[in-house]
Parts: structure tokens; sequence; C-alpha cells
């Protein structure tokens, strides 16, 4: 009963937020004929479930014990930033994840020691989105961060050498937030490279550590994610001219002043256009102007000899995936678990899907989609306006991608005003807080 009570709510608030919307297009007509500046109470009160300001708290995070604590968020962040936690040296999780590009780094695909397949996502706000990567592919932040440090291209690190650097830099702090008075000379002994994953070297030493030597540095490596998940908990999107713009509204909406001084006319029209005709909100809505599902919108495909397959490949990575909310490495009661418990396995809809980005600070990092297929917002835009239908390969695919989004059909000075108001979504640097800040390492 508490689940179905759950999605019962949840398919509640979904249908009050279409109703809305429907509502919202049906008065097109009338709010084209006043002012732009002109919008009715429910238009406000629309406009509002936009406003960072009704962002709700944090949800939950019972699989990680220390999420919601700062001084495992500390740790986390020093962890982020530290170079030492790489193959190379080289290479932190800030190197793809820039505070001065709002967590991304600029590249069509990232660059960890060597490149990657896919474009990086900021993780602003990430904490409120059930799956984490383009795909999917993990259901928590804490797992999330533990893929890039074994990945061969990106960290380059087996699990015990990631758990030893923790023990040679962090000991005592990690000691300090956990309570886990692992003896950090007995790792030290352990021969690395060693991981289930990654290199022959790496699995052959894995097979030579005992059963219990495995569990303690599962246990450890665990950690590592659930830090840097208290870390990236921390991470929220900064107030921009929209957020200012809504808050006017709502405050006085006759202040014509004060509303231009927040969006230009051209702006303003974007913005109609986005709630109404374009029909953008229907995926890209909420505070952080995301529904977090999947879709494939038929963005071309990078690489035709190598189809991505998007979600399919997500899920079926999830299901072997030793640390999700279900596993022994997870501090939840499973029935916690719902997106893992009910997990879609199947169907052409997850083919070649992708999770929907937020578009908060769209307009400062591009390029965009989930392998950097468009330079500009002019590329994207040109594309959901003349979309062309998801690339099929019948010896690759398992099914016909299904296409998820109908031509706009919007002539080039509506294009410029969605641009336009896209730029407003931008979060003023200046407003950082000290999570932003590189530490002194």
């Amino acid at each position: 009963m508490w689940f179905c009570n759950t999605l019962i709510s949840q398919w509640l608030y979904k249908l009050s937020f279409i109703s809305a919307l429907i509502l919202w297009i049906s008065a097109w007509p009338a709010q084209a004929n006043n002012s732009p500046y002109y919008f009715t109470d429910d238009d406000i009160q629309f406009l509002a479930q936009f406003r960072l300001a009704s962002l709700p708290p944090l949800p939950d995070s019972k699989d990680n014990q220390y999420a919601d604590s700062i001084a495992a968020a500390e740790l986390g962040k020093q962890i982020f930033f530290d170079k030492r936690f790489s193959a190379n040296q080289e290479v932190a999780c800030a190197s793809c994840h820039d505070p001065s590009q709002y967590f991304t780094d600029g590249l069509v695909t990232s660059k960890g020691i060597a490149a990657t397949r896919r474009n990086a996502p900021s993780i602003l706000g990430a904490a409120y989105s059930p799956w984490q990567f383009w795909d999917g592919r993990k259901d928590s932040l804490w797992s999330q961060a533990l893929a890039p440090l074994e990945s061969d291209v990106e960290h380059g690190l087996s699990r015990l050498e990631v758990v030893q650097l923790l023990m040679c830099f962090y000991q005592k702090s990690y000691q300090g937030v956990t309570g886990n008075k692992v003896n950090a000379n007995y790792l030290f002994e352990l021969k690395g490279p060693a991981s289930p994953i990654g290199s022959e070297t790496a699995k052959a030493n894995w097979q030579q550590l005992t059963s219990d030597e495995q569990i303690l540095v599962n246990k450890v490596f665990s950690d590592v994610g659930k830090l840097l998940m208290a870390y990236q908990r921390q991470l929220q999107p900064l107030p921009s001219r929209f957020d200012r713009f809504v808050a006017q509204l709502q405050q006085d909406p006759t202040n014509i002043s004060q509303l231009k001084a927040q969006l230009k006319e051209g702006e303003v029209g974007g913005l109609r256009l986005f709630m109404g005709k374009a029909n953008c909100a229907s995926c890209h809505n909420g505070p952080l102007f995301t529904n977090y599902e999947f879709h494939n919108i038929g963005a071309p495909e990078p690489d035709v000899a190598q189809v991505d397959m998007g979600r399919y490949q997500g899920v079926g990575d999830l299901l072997q995936d030793e640390f999700t909310c279900l596993s022994e490495w997870s501090d939840a009661n499973k029935q916690y678990c719902q997106e893992m418990l009910y997990l879609k396995k199947q169907g052409q809809e997850l083919v070649g899907a992708f999770k929907t980005p937020s578009l908060r600070n769209i307009a400062a990092t591009a390029p965009y989609m989930q392998s950097g297929q468009f330079n500009t917002l002019e590329e994207v835009l040109a594309h959901y306006n003349k979309p062309v239908p998801p690339y099929y390969d019948r010896n690759q695919h398992p099914f016909r991608p299904h296409f998820d989004i109908l031509p706009l059909g919007l002539n080039p000075e509506e294009i410029q005003q969605i641009k336009q108001f896209l730029t407003a979504l931008t979060g003023d640097l200046g407003k950082a807080d000290q999570w932003w800040q590189t530490p002194k390492q």
C-alpha cells in the first residue's frame, strides 16, 4: 500500500502539472493580445513552479548513511578536487565537472586519462535525480561516483588503489567521519592493482584476495562514493534572471520597469513560447527544468558503426551493478529501493533514450546532447523544429527506436526568442558559496 500510495501521489502531481500546462497553452491567444509583461494570477502561479525557491528539500538518501553529514561533505569535497586519485595524477572529478563552467568541462566528449564516449553533464542538482549518467546506469550519486574512478578512460584506478590512496592521504579524516577504524597498514600490504573489473592483472590480483579482504576493500571503496555524494548534495544551481523575474511577478506584477530589468521583451516572448506553443515544458519542467525521464529525440548518432543504446544498455548495466540500492553496500532497507525494485527492463522506448538534462545554465554549458552533437543552441532548436528520426540499424538495434518528439513548426523569430529566454536561466557565479570553491590540498 505504501508503494501504491507513492505512485498515486506521483501520478497526481504529473496530472496537475499537465493540466496546468494545457490551461497555459489554451490561454495563449488571450495572452498574445496583451502587453508581453502582463501575466494573470494563474500564469504567475504556474511559473512559480519553475522558480528555484520552489525546489523541495533534498530527497532522503537512506542508502547512504553519510549523505547529510557536513563533515562527510567536506571530506568528499577534498577528494572531488584531488588529482592524486587518478593513474596519471592529473585527473580529478573536478576536471570534467569544473565549477567555473557550472560543473561541466566544455568539451564535446569528456577527457580523463583518455577520451570518453559521452559529454559530461552538470552535476548541479543531481541529488534530485533518481538515475545518474545520461543512460541512468547508476541509481544513486554514491554509486555513480565510483564508476569514473575505475574507468580505464577516466581516472584509471582499481578499487584497491582508490582505497589505498584514501588511507594514504585522508585516513584520519575518513576514520573520524565514518567511525571505520580500518587498519591502513594492512590495506597497504595488499597487492594492487586489484579489482573484479578492469585489466587482467587487476582481476587476477583481486582473485588472490581473501573473501574478507575483498569485503573490506569494497566497504571502504563504497564509502568513498558516499563521501563524494555527500559533497555533491551540497551543489545546487544558482538563481538566475528568470528566478528574479518570477519573484517580481509574485511580489508586484504591475511594476513593469522591474520586470524589464530582469527579462527583455524578446526573452519574455521566448518564455511564453517555451511554456506554450513549443511545449518545451512537457519534459523540461519544475525548478530544475527536467522531468528526469528518458527520451529518444533523434539526436544524430555519433558513430553509426557503434550505436549508443542509451537507456536500453543502462538498464542492462544496472542489473549487473554491484553497488545499487539493493546491494549489500547500500545502507537502506530493500523496500526503500523503489526504482530498482520496479525497474522497467524492456521496451522499445528504452532504445537510444537519454535522460532529459536540466536547462539550468544551458546557455553557458555547450556543447549539447549526450555526445556533444550540437555546438550551439541554434543547432539544438533547429533539430527540435525539424527533427530527423533516430538512426536505425537492424543488425545493431534490438528494436526500432521510438521517436519521442514532433516538429515544432516555429518561425526564425520564435526560435530566436526561445534561445533568448534560455540565456535567462544562467545562474550568477558571483553568488556561488563555499562548496563551489577549490579547496587547499
